[in-house]
This record gives structure tokens, C-alpha cells and sequence, in this order.
């Protein structure tokens, strides 16, 4: 059934422009707002505890637009597979940081690209694919046949997908010992033993130790990316910022300037990153901040 559902996601929505997408995911996001007590609970306690200097009505607003913006990139997928699989370019409105990339590019020892949970990372994938070789790491969700239609769309785009295992740690060093370009979501949350806790938006964040390994034990340029989606179904704008020396440090200062980096893309537009993600499930003391019963401050 998800599967299917799925399909008529992509099929619906590629029939849409940008702006009737942006409409519709509007509609649905008021409804699983109201209808579903889970989705509220994560994206809210995801924004009290990453911004308790908001107002409670503050908090509330960023926390209904956090939602819509995660429904927009949905109701986007169809517009980005299908209608641009070809050429994304149509929707670039502006690249900010782009000499960033290109002198990490002219380096010519490739390219360990960040892309957090930001905006739309469809569009960037596609972006980043017309450089031969560009490779990015990614998690396979639990249905296989989901998993399948994912490789077809992402791959339509010539990427090389890369799975998140011991063979795929393998092929990442691989595409980064030919000087190619690998992009890895450094945001998703480890398997414990994997990670370690470091400073994310003033709260500790049990965050990912291999993209710091590789970057330690490579050298190559490090460089964060997002696209952030423009009002009104104008396109989107690409952010590229290069990581500070710190990045190539012990882990746990690595670890910490991830972070630290990928706060300072969410300041962009702090709506636009998934705060529907369970970020701080994982905790030292065990306490669970997404639990129903978690009392609030």
C-alpha cells in the first residue's frame, strides 16, 4: 500500500508547477496538523528545545511552517523526477557560495559535500549530478520496493547511490580516491556505538562520527550545501559554504563543528529543516524528549 501510494505521489504531483505543489502541500500540512498528535509532538519539541528564546506562539508558528515545508519537499518530488530529471537548471534561481565550490573543486582531490536536512536535497542531487562521478551516501528505508523506485528516480539523474554499510564505506573512498564529489547527510542520527554527542543547537545530539572519519582521514575539501526552496513557486536557491580547518580535527571537535556548521544553514530559514525527525531520540541519560509523557519546561 505505501508503495503505491508512493507511485501516486510522484505521478500526481509531477503533473503540478511548483506554485500548485506549494498550495496543495499547504492544504495537506493544515490537516496532519490538526489530525496527527505525533507530528506535532516531534516538530514541537524539536523547536522548544532549539529555540527557547521564541515565545510560545513563536514556537507554534515555526513548528506549523516547519511541517509545511517538510509536506512541500513531498509534493515536490514528481516536479524534480520527472518533469526536470533532464535538466534541474529551470528551477535555480541563485547560487550563494559557489566560488566556495568551485576552488574546492580545483583542487582537483575531490569533494566531500555535507547536505543536511535542509530544503530540498532532491534538487540538489540533481545539481551536484552533472559532474561525472558524483556519489552520495544514503540509507535504505525498510520496504524494498520503496527502496527500488527511490534508486530509479535518484539515479535517472546519473548519481552514484551508495549505501550505508561496510560495503558502502568501500565504494565512498573509492569515488573520493578518483576525485569525484560525495555528498553525505551528516544530520542522520547513528546507530548507537556509531556517533557521539556533541552541541547542536544548544542541545547535546548524538551525531554521526563517519563523515568526520573520512574527512580526517582523506583531507579532501569539505564543503556544506543546501537548496532552499524561494517563495511562491519560484525555484530554489543553493547555498555552498566551505567547512573550517576544525573539520579535519579529532572526532569529537569534527563532530562538534558539523554541528555547528549545519546550525548556521538552518539560520537561513529555519523552517526549512526537518524538524519532523526524531534528532535527540538518542540520550545519555536515557530520557526520551519525544515521549507523550515527557514533561514539558
Amino acid at each position: 500500500m505505501r508503495t503505491l501510494l508512493f507511485q501516486l505521489i510522484i505521478k500526481v504531483t509531477s503533473l503540478l508547477s511548483l506554485k500548485t505543489a506549494h498550495k496543495w502541500a499547504q492544504v495537506l500540512s493544515k490537516i496532519i496538523w490538526r489530525w496527527s498528535e505525533k507530528q506535532r509532538r516531534i516538530s514541537s519539541t524539536n523547536i522548544e528545545m532549539c529555540f527557547p528564546n521564541l515565545s510560545s506562539d513563536e514556537q507554534l508558528e515555526l513548528a506549523q511552517t516547519s511541517l509545511t515545508e517538510t509536506i512541500k519537499s513531498m509534493f515536490e518530488l514528481g516536479i524534480i523526477w520527472k518533469k526536470h530529471s533532464d535538466n534541474i537548471q529551470p528551477l535555480i534561481r541563485n547560487i550563494h557560495g559557489l566560488d566556495d565550490f568551485k576552488t574546492a573543486l580545483a583542487k582537483n582531490q575531490g569533494v566531500l559535500l555535507a547536505a543536511p536536512h535542509f530544503g530540498n536535497w532532491e534538487v540538489l542531487n540533481f545539481w551536484l549530478s552533472k559532474h561525472p562521478g558524483f556519489a552520495f551516501l544514503y540509507k535504505p528505508p525498510s520496504e524494498p520496493k520503496i527502496e527500488q523506485l527511490l534508486l530509479r528516480y535518484r539515479g535517472s539523474s546519473g548519481a552514484q547511490q551508495i549505501t550505508a554499510d561496510a560495503k558502502g564505506v568501500r565504494q565512498i573512498f573509492k569515488v573520493l580516491k578518483n576525485k569525484h564529489i560525495l555528498a553525505i547527510l551528516p544530520d542522520q542520527q547513528p546507530k548507537n556505538g556509531q556517533g557521539l554527542f556533541a552541541p547542536f543547537m544548544g542541545q547535546p545530539a548524538y551525531t554521526m562520527t563517519l563523515f568526520s572519519k573520512i574527512a580526517a582521514k582523506t583531507r579532501v575539501p569539505v564543503v556544506f550545501a543546501v537548496a532552499e526552496r524561494i517563495p511562491d513557486g519560484q525555484g530554489f536557491d543553493l547555498h555552498f559554504r566551505t567547512a573550517p580547518m576544525a573539520i579535519y580535527n579529532d572526532t569529537q571537535c569534527s563532530v562538534e563543528t558539523i554541528n555547528q556548521m549545519i546550525a548556521s544553514l538552518i539560520a537561513i530559514n529555519p523552517s526549512q529543516y526537518q524538524w519532523t525527525y526524531k534528532r535527540f531520540s538518542i540520550q545519555a541519560d536515557n530520557s526520551k524528549p519525544y515521549s507523550k509523557d515527557q514533561p514539558k519546561n
